[in-house]
């Protein structure tokens, strides 16, 4: 399975991050193809034309969109920012449209510095990704004192957390693959 992970803090410092290699790490050690979309790096601008309509597209958004769009499954990680996600997460997903992300499963994963590990940020963004017309899983990697969990280069520093992190993998591949085995078995009657 093709899984894209979409890292939106732009922060410098950014703890998030470690996330989105952690997750990477996890995932390709089971077999499957994983991209990282580091918003970070491709710098979207803010929104002026969605990206169907813009005169000069920058072409590492346009691979941004090819990844999104071939992948068959999600997962958006982002700090909490005021009891919500980052403006550069909402900025991505408002360039690109529904038809990048309608019927795929999205994950959700909110890290954060401070003890509550961004529930209002994570339940935020399941409503962006039912908007999007996709499909959020219930379970979300919430990660409160990320800098005490996981390290700089995606190394879990924390043994007691392994069990969170392998409960949310699972049920991530869960309704991911149940998703896809849908849609193949769609293809084949078509």
């Amino acid at each position: 399975m093709k899984i894209a992970l979409i890292s939106s803090s732009v922060r410098e410092d950014r703890l998030s991050h470690r996330a989105a290699l952690l997750l990477s790490d996890r995932f390709g050690a089971l077999g499957h193809a994983l991209s990282i979309i580091d918003l970070k790096e491709l710098e979207f601008p803010p929104l002026d034309f969605v990206l169907d309509r813009h005169p000069n597209p920058n072409p590492d958004y346009i691979k941004a969109r090819a990844e999104i769009r071939e992948a068959d499954a999600l997962i958006f990680i982002s700090p909490e920012y005021n009891g919500s996600y980052t403006a550069a997460l909402k900025n991505l997903v408002d360039h690109l449209g529904k038809p990048d992300f309608a019927k795929k499963v999205i994950g959700i994963s909110s890290p954060t510095s401070g003890p509550m590990g961004g529930m209002r940020g994570a339940l935020a963004m399941q409503e962006l990704v039912l908007a999007i017309w996709a499909y959020p899983i219930p379970q979300m990697l919430l990660i409160p004192e990320i800098q005490k969990k996981i390290g700089a280069q995606g190394e879990l520093i924390d043994p007691n957390f392994e069990r969170t992190v392998n409960n949310f993998v699972a049920e991530f591949l869960w309704t991911a693959e149940a998703i896809v085995d849908k849609k193949m078995a769609e293809l084949a009657r078509n």
